[in-house]
This record gives C-alpha cells, sequence and structure tokens, in this order.
C-alpha cells in the first residue's frame, strides 16, 4: 500500500512516500504549501492509495474559533486542500503530539524514555509527556492550551523586537551571551508563571505576545532572561516525569526541541537525551506515518488508557 505522510497547510509543507511499511521517499521545508511539481514527480513511486495528515484538523479548527483565529473550518480543511494538489485518494489523520512522540520508532537509542513534546500549540495540547517502552506509547501528562511554552518563547522573540517563527536562532544566539537581568527574570515570573510541580502553566494567553511589557530592556537581556527561565520551566518538567517513571532517558521533541540551550541543559543534569533530526512540524510528515503504522499493527496503547495525570 502506498502511503503519503503530509504536513503543512500553513508552514513546514513537508512530505514522505513509503510503500508497504518501507520509506522511499522524504522532503522538508518550511513553506506554506507543498510544491506542486514535486506532487507531480512523487507519483513515479505509484498513486497515493493513502494520505495521513500530521494533526486532527477538525479539533484544530475547534481551537482556533476558541481563540478567534479567523477562518478555522477553511483553513482547516484537508480535503479541499488535498484535491488542490491533485491528490483524490482517502486521508486519515493522528494526533499532533502523537506525531511528534512517534519519532521514538525511528531510534534504536532507547527502548524505555521519557518522551517530552513542547511546541507552540498542538491541537489543543502544548506539552504533552509520553512513556515509551516496549515499542508502546502512553501519554502520562499534558498541558493545555494557551498555556504554551512556545508561545512564550515566541513573545519574547517579539518583546525583542525580532519576528516570531522566524528569528528564534538569532534570539537563542543573543541568549548566548548570558547577560540575565535578575530584575527581569523576577518581573517574568511574577508576571507570567504559576507555580505548579510540573506544568507549564501561565497567568496570562501569549498567543498575541505581551504588547511591549518588557520594552525597557534591551534585546540582550531579554534574550538571555527569556533563554534561562524557558530552560527552567522545561527542566522542571523533565525532572518531574525522570522522578515519577523512574527512567533518565529523555526524548525532546516539537518545535522546542530544536533550542541548543535547553538540550545542552538536559544533558548537564545527567539526563541521557536523544532529538530527532526534525522535531517539529516537518518532521511529522514522516513521524505520523510511523504513528499510524503501529495503530495497524496494534502495537500503540490509546492515550485515554494512559493514566492522565491531570
Amino acid at each position: 500500500m502506498i502511503i503519503w505522510g503530509m504536513s503543512g497547510k500553513g508552514h513546514d509543507a513537508s512530505i514522505t512516500v513509503w510503500d508497504s511499511g518501507t520509506l522511499y521517499h522524504e522532503s522538508y521545508s518550511r513553506e506554506s504549501r507543498h510544491n506542486q511539481d514535486e506532487i507531480y514527480g512523487l507519483l513515479k513511486y505509484g498513486d497515493p492509495e493513502l494520505v495521513i495528515w500530521y494533526e486532527n484538523p477538525y479539533t484544530k479548527a475547534l481551537r482556533q474559533w476558541y481563540a478567534r483565529q479567523p477562518n478555522p473550518i477553511k483553513r482547516n480543511n484537508v480535503t479541499a486542500y488535498l484535491k488542490s494538489l491533485g491528490i483524490n485518494c482517502k486521508w486519515t489523520y493522528v494526533q499532533h503530539h502523537e506525531a511528534h512522540a512517534a519519532h521514538y520508532y525511528d531510534q534504536d537509542t532507547f527502548d524505555e524514555a521519557v518522551i517530552v513534546v513542547i511546541d507552540s500549540i498542538g491541537e489543543w495540547d502544548c506539552t504533552s509527556v509520553w512513556h515509551a517502552k516496549d515499542k508502546k506509547l502512553v501519554k502520562v501528562g499534558q498541558q493545555r492550551y494557551p498555556d504554551s511554552v512556545g508561545l512564550f518563547y515566541s513573545s519574547m522573540v517579539k518583546e525583542a523586537g525580532m519576528t516570531p517563527q522566524k528569528d528564534e536562532a538569532t534570539f537563542e544566539s543573543l541568549a548566548s551571551v548570558g547577560m540575565i537581568n535578575d530584575r527581569l527574570l523576577s518581573d517574568m515570573k511574577h508576571d507570567l508563571l504559576i507555580a505548579h510541580p510540573w506544568r507549564p502553566v501561565f497567568a496570562r494567553s501569549m498567543h498575541r505576545g505581551l504588547g511591549g511589557l518588557y520594552e525597557q530592556y534591551n534585546q540582550i537581556e531579554i534574550a538571555s532572561t527569556a533563554q534561562h527561565l524557558f530552560e527552567e520551566i522545561i527542566m522542571n518538567t523533565v525532572k518531574y516525569w525522570t522522578k515519577d517513571l523512574k527512567c533518565k532517558n529523555v526524548i525532546l521533541s516539537g518545535g522546542c526541541a530544536f533550542n541548543k540551550g535547553i538540550r545542552s541543559r538536559i544533558k548537564e543534569n545527567g539526563y541521557r537525551l536523544w532529538v530527532p533530526n526534525n522535531p517539529g512540524d516537518g518532521g511529522s510528515a514522516k513521524s505520523c506515518v510511523l504513528a499510524y503504522l503501529r495503530k495497524k499493527t496494534s502495537f500503540d496503547v490509546p492515550a485515554n488508557q494512559g493514566g492522565l495525570n491531570t
């Protein structure tokens, strides 16, 4: 059976081609739409019989409606989008964070691991934690929109006068100067954070930024201080769940896993770490198929049987 895994329709339009469970093609981009010429070129492998979409468009539309984002139904019409590319086969989906977590099936470093998925927003999940063992994935915890570490980081990028979803790497580079402002750090914690044993919980939504709340500080101060707090927040989650699950193997996935600082911080704290080559939404064009194939072969455990820690 020829399966295409796809992500995109907004950003990171990427695609993989599989036949009978074997990967034959993978290509990744940051573009909003798939390239029509590439789609035609992939027909050399045969017409797709099934497309696996990297997230649940119906749940995502509901969340976008809740967040008062424009045209949520139209923006998530996968059938119309695929037809516009000349793809007329059946399609299905996996959950956004499930796709990120399913990179577990693409590595042989760990049999057992704590998987921490952190990005801006999935459908509703912004942070999720999974216990991986014996080729099974169990979701054990989640934090939903609008409490988002990714949106916190993007808001700090914007506070520094830079462009979110574009300048994060430059922002992190500025942070490497290490000019942490103690007053700013105290203000950020007071203004934005609500204490919790492991959840990233915020006192306000940062989906549309912070409106210049910290404009009195310079770029390097904002970047250095925000990076420090970003790492502190994620380490709080990592420490809690590795202790709870009695496992020091960590897989970090989702857009926040591109951040080099948190990767170093996790390893410096004595944990063994594996990160996918492409842990963001583009990489989910591959891992969504891995998640689907595991479902088809009954290796997974449904999330609602995982004893969610709420």
